[in-house]
């Protein structure tokens, strides 16, 4: 079995912060290597970590801190030669912040407030992203393409028993396709009832992976409609 992912948590909002390591806590695969609540305690947790022996393998940076942005955190952390892989977890939601993040190297972007299952998402990809370079070595092109897709890559939310893994990712792909749509409109595209469809739809929006609301303008009483949790979905008029 391999080892934990060993990860630390970056955050100046106490709660916040807790939040985020028992969600680390919660994930098979990973380690809460500790927290730290400024840039400078960032720093100091990942040299001190590197120097027992048990070195952090990645950081939830929040951007926002009290004495540094987490981009500065970031800049000295590369600086230093500290090879620390970086998941930002921020409110920030502006184009230029993006990229800025984009040029340090991050291994993802996630803006807050998410929830466990997004950040367990996030995760996920970069366990598989770690496995396919892992190994040491050299690597060709083909695995270089499969361990950066990896990072982009989503696992659908694990069927609960009655649920079909093979269902549930259909449906999952088709409410990540951008759209909104009802649980008809669901039931339509992948051959399933209307009842059976809304049971897929609920479970992932009890993950926290797809949002509802109230689709108005149809005759009778609003039907629920769900799109991709974070807005992929085209804004109501």
């Amino acid at each position: 079995m391999s080892a934990p992912v060993r990860v630390l948590v970056v955050d100046d909002e106490p709660l916040t912060a807790a939040a985020h390591a028992e969600y680390v806590r919660r994930t098979p695969g990973f380690e809460l290597a500790g927290t730290a609540v400024s840039g400078r305690t960032a720093v100091q947790a990942v040299r001190a970590a590197r120097g027992a022996g048990r070195p952090v393998d990645l950081v939830l940076l929040d951007v926002n801190l009290p004495d540094v942005s987490g981009l500065d955190v970031a800049r000295g952390l590369r600086a230093a030669g500290e090879s620390v892989d970086l998941l930002v977890v921020t409110a920030h939601r502006d184009v230029a912040t993006v990229r800025r993040a984009g040029t340090l190297g991050v291994v993802g972007y996630l803006i807050k407030p998410f929830t466990y299952a997004a950040l367990e998402e996030k995760l996920a990809a970069y366990r598989r992203y770690r496995g396919l370079l892992g190994r040491g070595g050299s690597v060709d092109q083909a695995e270089v393409d499969r361990a950066f897709a990896a990072l982009g890559e989503s696992t659908p939310a694990p069927a609960p028993k009655g649920l079909s893994p093979q269902t549930l990712a259909a449906v999952t792909e088709l409410v990540r396709g951008g759209a909104w749509l009802s649980a008809g409109e669901v039931a339509e595209r992948s051959a399933l009832s209307r009842v059976t469809a809304r049971r897929y739809l609920e479970h992932l929006a009890e993950r926290g992976l797809v949002e509802r609301r109230a689709r108005y303008g149809t005759p009778g009483r609003p039907e629920q409609e769900y799109g991709w949790a974070g807005g992929r979905g085209p804004s109501r008029p």
